[in-house]
């Protein structure tokens, strides 16, 4: 009994010494993120000749992204579950950028089917050592009342396609030595998006998702393999999110980024070694700043503020006109 007292104490001795040197820490925490994302000269790796395999992108970010990487000699799979748009996509690319450029049909929801990709694509093109898992579901046909086998579909599309990806493409990446996984999130991921339960709750464990991959690549000694989380805000690539953006008044936070921004954005970060990107940024260090509050101080903040309530109920009048 006297040693747990023991452990006990010693525990909330190292939380009261991390709660007084909070402000130092938070302090050259900034100069950190400032010096590492701002001031420090980042060399972006050569990835010409690569294999590219980017998940949803026969429209939208995920042909931006696509488009980004093969303008940097970068050869794509652009997988989708719309086939006829991808092909389309496919040789838009091929024939503007001279890269190799294949359509393929798949849900990454299916675990069998991902597995299939990889095997053809290793026989068309060659092995991917770059993984964008972009595909995604943001919206429902009635965001207020979803059906069950919407959310299902949510869940193994936004959350679980990235774990089956990863774990698919990972073994190519670690036999040549080098690679990249990227992972577009959402800033629902590290902020609250009411009635959204399904979506941001997926995007939080994508996140976690990508953390633990990390942390388990470096605890393994393995090295030249990215992973990027990526966070962007409401984009201008699918016309009903927009209009949802503008309506509910999120627009005027900040304005909304375009696909090529934030494409560009992310091929960039990705290049360059970053592991978490917001879009716009000021969101991560918000969310930095949030997290290290009580629970309910950080509800405060969040929701009674009359600014927090007014985009709330603008958010849902937004939702039932849809």
């Amino acid at each position: 009994m006297t040693s747990d007292i023991i452990i006990k104490i010693r525990a909330w001795l190292v939380v009261t010494l991390f709660t007084l040197l909070m402000p130092a820490i938070l302090f050259f925490s900034m100069l950190i993120y400032f010096y590492d994302n701002y001031l420090r000269n980042k060399v972006c790796k050569n990835i010409a000749g690569d294999v590219a395999v980017v998940t949803g992108a026969a429209g939208g970010l995920g042909k931006c992204i696509a488009i980004e990487l093969a303008a940097r000699g970068c050869h794509v799979a652009i997988c989708d579950i719309n086939y006829d748009l991808a092909v389309t996509t496919a040789k838009e690319i091929a024939d503007r950028y001279g890269v190799k450029a294949k359509a393929y049909k798949v849900d990454v929801a299916n675990y069998d089917e991902v597995v299939e990709l990889n095997e053809k694509l290793t026989n068309d093109i060659g092995a991917a050592t770059i993984l964008v898992n972009n595909a995604g579901i943001m919206l429902h046909s009635n965001q207020l009342n979803p059906t069950v086998e919407e959310i299902e579909l949510m869940v193994k599309v936004n959350y679980l396609s990235n774990y089956w990806t990863n774990r698919v493409f990972l073994p190519n990446m670690k036999k040549a030595k080098k690679g990249n996984i990227v992972a577009i999130g959402s800033v629902s991921g590290l902020v609250t998006l009411p009635q959204s339960e399904p979506y941001c709750s997926g995007k939080t464990a994508v996140r976690t998702l990508m953390r633990v991959l990390r942390a388990e690549l470096k605890l393994s000694n393995i090295k030249g393999i990215g992973v990027t989380s990526v966070f962007p805000a409401f984009l201008t690539t699918h016309a009903g999110v927009e209009k949802f953006a503008r309506d509910s008044g999120y627009a005027r936070m900040y304005p909304l980024y375009t696909g090529e921004e934030a494409a560009q954005r992310t091929v960039r970060g990705m290049l360059r070694g970053e592991v978490e990107i917001a879009m716009p940024e000021f969101y991560m260090i918000m969310y930095r700043f949030i997290s290290i509050l009580p629970s309910c101080v950080q509800d405060w903040l969040a929701f009674c503020p009359s600014f927090a309530k007014s985009t709330y109920f603008r958010a849902v009048a937004a939702i039932k006109t849809k």
